[in-house]
């Protein structure tokens, strides 16, 4: 055999075994890709919309037209009266809505954005969430100045919002929460206006390990 032609195909096949080689790598490499975006989906929820994946989605649904609550000019109230507000501008009911298919659990947190135009300093309002059990709204978080995060979670609620609730589900579910806000019975009154609003967000992820 000619020396040239030999060394010419062994050549051409270890070019042939580097390009396969490489091809592998890439493939493993796609898969891998892959295999991080499944098991890391995460979204922030703001106005009702649904972010669908395989395994299921969350999404987060409001009773009204706004996905928050506003305070102006009202007069401070102690923790007793306003944990019983019943007019339909003193609370905010919104609901937590998961369908799962598979054996999946989706983590959750619900978080409250104030608003930029707020001029009420945020120890002068207090915070006071329930959740629907039986029939029933219990406590889920006592009355609470508005405390924003000094550092964002794990699960992504970002640092300036304040942490209302969190939990998990792992089958078609619906969650529902109350949410009532009042100025805190220590605030001054001016005759200045003043306001105090909070948009309502979520953080979910589904956690495939399980």
């Amino acid at each position: 055999m000619n020396n040239e032609n030999y060394n010419g195909e062994v050549v051409e096949k270890q070019n042939n075994n580097k390009i396969f080689i490489v091809i592998i790598v890439l493939f493993i490499f796609i898969v891998m890709v892959i295999g991080v975006s499944i098991a890391t989906f995460t979204y922030t929820k703001k106005k009702d919309s649904v972010n669908t994946i395989s395994t299921g989605n969350v999404s987060l649904n409001y009773t009204e037209n706004t996905n928050g609550i506003d305070i102006t000019n009202a007069y401070p109230m102690s923790d007793e009266v306003g944990r019983t507000l019943t007019d339909e501008n003193q609370y905010f009911d919104f609901s937590i809505d998961a369908d799962i298919n598979g054996d999946v659990i989706a983590n959750y947190e619900i978080a409250a954005e104030k608003v930029g135009t707020s001029t009420l300093n945020n120890d002068e309002v207090k915070l006071y969430l329930e959740k629907e059990t039986n029939n029933s709204y219990e406590e889920v978080m006592a009355p609470k100045h508005f405390t924003p995060l000094t550092k964002s979670t794990e699960l992504g609620t970002m640092a300036g919002t304040m942490l209302l609730d969190s939990g998990s589900v792992n089958k078609t579910t619906t969650i529902n929460y109350r949410l009532r806000m009042w100025v805190d019975s220590n605030t001054v009154v001016s005759e200045l206006e003043k306001n105090f609003g909070v948009r309502v967000s979520v953080k979910a992820k589904i956690d495939l390990s399980k």
